[in-house]
């Protein structure tokens, strides 16, 4: 395994879609070409990879970032970019929080809870 690979940080989070097959192909026709200027905001603020499953109206993100990757400072940037806020807002009529989602917060993060690597 490469240096850079041991470096990465892995975050997974979950959030549910209004539960609508209108709604919800529409959110995946979104997510088939980003906005340039999401996946640039994206890419700068240290995020190497990004992957969105869904199943039903449930949605799994992986995210992998690099060891320099701050959440509080990609937080603070994407809530003060235009471009970011406009997609938020765009995304927010198609997504729900899930039942485990703190109020005013989207993706929450979920809990390992098995490594085959620890094994």
């Amino acid at each position: 395994m490469s240096g850079a690979a041991t470096c990465r940080r892995r975050f997974c989070q979950a959030l549910d879609l209004v539960d609508s097959p209108a709604l919800i192909a529409e959110y995946q026709r979104h997510h088939q070409r980003i906005w340039p200027q999401i996946a640039e905001h994206l890419r700068h603020q240290g995020i190497l990879e990004m992957e969105i499953y869904r199943i039903g109206s449930r949605l799994f993100m992986i995210v992998e970032v690099s060891a320099e990757f701050d959440a509080e400072r990609f937080a603070a940037a994407s809530n003060n970019h235009p471009d970011v806020q406009r997609w938020e807002a765009l995304m927010w009529q198609y997504q729900v929080a899930t039942p485990w989602t703190p109020p005013g917060e989207k993706w929450v993060a979920m809990e390992q809870i098995f490594s085959l690597a620890k094994q």
